[in-house]
Parts: structure tokens; C-alpha cells; sequence
């Protein structure tokens, strides 16, 4: 009998996380809001309830017996996962690393008491607080509690912060704006799945962003061009950040950067979940043959297993935006590159990209040697 999985959330960046899910020959119980719920088709059974309805999901959940909970990178989803999880005697992360990581403000605080480098920060909820500062500028704002890059600005002036501000405040769903050091560096995201507090790294990924002033990323690249002394040194900072925050059981995703002024790595952001944008859901599995996927999956319904990483390849995604237009050529010549595994064009548009939701497409590479875009004219 197939394992029965509850997954929660349906949106667009979930379809690949379904659509492996639905190959693994798992029974799928999906809940989400009917509106956008653009994984609904892969499901074997949908809700149309809210997951932040905790407790219809739990009831739903105790009646069909589920074996599993997960909501994959869904954030915003945590809170019900654990709740339900915890409920039905399933595996998944501590009670307090749900009080450390949605808050962005919370979670510095807390690395920052267990001497974990963060950046330099405030948190302000009004022009009256910004009024009361003094500001090394640039500076980095940002609302407290949202991702996919919604809200965040580099300003490097006064004259620039009311406007950051009041578009980060109207993005944060308590009504309040980080503004932080900027570090200027390269920048990596690192993923590890944990269990009871044994933390077991799957890889470092080299990001690329539009820079200033939104950040918003255009590529993924694994592994991570790094020496093995700074790979370790990523390894050791993400560590200590898995337990200052008590990310005991389940996937996290890490943001870190390198600061070019000290030479110190900073901890950008840390979610308690698999890192989207394609990164768990299908490169890892093409730069080192661990299906990451599976892995939460079977630590979800009680059944971990170590991972092992058979391959060892190259691989990335880019997307689709007004700063790199020449990978439209790449989407719709696909089939003439065999590097190119995968492909989509979701707007008819190409617009200014603010955030992760402006970008219009992507395409996902594999290759045996380091890749550069113009690698594809190529013959792999």
C-alpha cells in the first residue's frame, strides 16, 4: 500500500516537488485554496482549506491516517506542518526553531547570542524610528517576515530610505522593516537535512542576483566554486546556525555571504526547509545523485536514511528576466542543446524584475565540467 503524504500549499513553485512525489508512487493529500492551487492536478485527493487552518488540516489528517507532513519550501506553511506533525506523533523540527525562524528579526537575535556572524541590524516600524538613527549607508531593508526577495532594497542615502521603507512595511504582515549592514560578496546557499539533531550537508550552490537595488536571483550553480578551506568553513558557520536555532529534524536552506571587507562569512537568511528556485527539487539530484525529494519524504513518514551522493556533475538553472533576455533564445531552442534538461516560459512578458515572481522563465542545465552560458553553443 502506498505511503499516504499530506502536502500543504499548491503554488506554481511547488509543481516539481509534486510532480516527483507523484513518482515516488506516494498517495498525495493535498491542502491549499482553490485559487492558484496550480499543483491540484498532480494530487490524489485535494482540500480546498487554507493550511493556516491548522486544525481542519490536523482532523482531515487524523481521518485519512497519514503516514507523513511535509509543505517541501513553503515557509509560510511551517507552522501547520509542525502542528499536525506534532499532533500525529511525526517527525519534525523543534518547537523552538519555530519561534527562531519566520522572524527575521528574532532569528538574528538569537545568532547573534550564540556568536554567529549576522549582519549589522534594526528593526524599525515607523519613520519616526528611522528618524531616530544614524546610518553607515548603503544599507540593506527588508520586511521582517517575507521571502522570494519581496521588499528588499540597497539604498545607499537618506534621500532613498522613506521609499524602501514604506514598500518593505506594506510587504511585512506585522507591519515591520529590517534595515541591515550590507555585505558586499559572493553569495551561497547551503543545504542540509537534519535528524534529531545530527546535521547531514548535501551541498553549497554559487548564487548569482540582479545586485542593486533588489537582489533578486538569475542563477543557481552546484557545486559551489570554492576551495575545499572555504568550503568548510561554509559547513562549520551553517552547523553552529542549524543548532543556535534548533533545526533538529527535516531540510534547511541557508543563505550566507562572503564579506570582501573582512573576509568573514555572514549568515543572510536560514529557513527550516528545502530551498526553492529548483535547487532541492532538481539540481541537487542532477550535480550528485541524491534524490532530496525521497529523503524528506522518508524522514517525513519515520523512515531516514543517510544520504549518499553517487555522482558527482554539474549543474544550475537560468531564469528568464529583463537583465539576462538572451536566455529566451535558450527556452525556445531547447531541444537544439543537449545540456538543457529542462525548460519553461511562464509569461507572454518580459518586465522589470523586482522580485523572484517578475521573472518570465528558466531553464535547468546538467554537465560533466564547470558551465558558462555560452558553454551551450557547444556539443556536450
Amino acid at each position: 500500500m502506498n505511503k499516504k503524504i499530506a502536502i500543504l500549499g499548491a503554488n506554481e513553485p511547488l509543481k516539481s516537488f509534486f510532480i516527483q512525489t507523484k513518482q515516488l508512487e506516494y498517495e498525495i493529500h493535498c491542502f491549499a485554496w482553490e485559487e492558484g492551487a496550480v499543483c491540484k492536478d498532480y494530487a490524489d485527493y485535494f482540500y480546498p482549506i487554507s493550511f493556516i487552518e491548522k486544525e481542519k488540516v490536523l482532523e482531515i489528517c487524523q481521518q485519512i491516517k497519514i503516514d507523513g507532513i511535509t509543505a517541501f519550501s513553503l515557509e509560510s506553511a511551517l507552522p501547520s506542518v509542525n502542528f499536525v506533525a506534532r499532533k500525529l506523533g511525526l517527525e519534525c523540527h523543534s518547537e523552538e526553531c519555530e519561534k527562531f525562524t519566520p522572524n527575521k528579526y528574532v532569528m538574528r537575535e538569537q545568532l547573534k547570542k550564540s556568536n554567529v556572524n549576522v549582519p549589522d541590524f534594526i528593526l524599525v516600524e515607523s519613520e519616526a524610528d528611522i528618524n531616530k538613527q544614524e546610518f553607515q549607508f548603503p544599507v540593506i531593508v527588508k520586511p521582517m517576515d517575507s521571502g522570494g526577495s519581496r521588499g528588499v532594497t540597497l539604498v545607499k542615502s537618506y534621500s532613498e530610505l522613506k521609499n524602501a521603507f514604506i514598500r518593505a512595511k506594506q510587504l511585512s504582515k506585522a507591519g515591520k522593516v529590517l534595515i541591515e549592514q550590507f555585505i558586499d560578496g559572493r553569495e551561497f546557499s547551503v543545504e542540509y537535512i537534519s535528524y534529531r539533531g545530527k546535521h547531514y550537508f548535501v551541498t553549497i550552490t554559487d548564487k548569482v542576483t540582479t545586485g542593486t537595488p533588489y537582489f533578486v536571483e538569475t542563477e543557481h550553480h552546484q557545486p559551489s566554486n570554492v576551495s575545499h578551506l572555504l568550503r568548510e568553513s561554509i559547513k562549520r558557520i551553517t552547523s553552529r546556525t542549524l543548532d543556535a536555532l534548533r533545526i533538529n529534524t527535516g531540510a534547511s536552506h541557508t543563505e550566507i555571504k562572503l564579506n570582501e571587507a573582512d573576509g568573514k562569512f555572514y549568515i543572510i537568511e536560514m529557513g527550516a526547509r528545502m530551498g526553492g528556485d529548483m535547487i532541492t527539487s532538481d539540481l541537487v539530484k542532477l550535480s550528485t545523485g541524491y534524490d532530496f525529494i525521497k529523503g524528506v519524504l522518508e524522514l517525513s513518514t519515520g523512515k531516514f536514511t543517510k544520504p549518499e551522493f553517487p555522482i558527482s556533475r554539474h549543474s544550475g538553472i537560468y531564469f528568464l528576466s529583463n537583465k539576462n533576455p538572451e536566455v529566451l533564445h535558450y527556452i525556445k531552442n531547447a531541444a537544439n542543446y543537449p545540456a538543457i534538461v529542462r525548460c519553461e516560459l511562464y509569461a507572454n512578458e518580459i518586465t522589470e524584475i523586482r522580485e523572484s515572481n517578475d521573472r518570465a522563465g528558466y531553464f535547468i542545465y546538467k554537465s560533466d565540467k564547470k558551465f558558462e552560458l555560452e558553454q551551450l553553443e557547444k556539443s556536450f
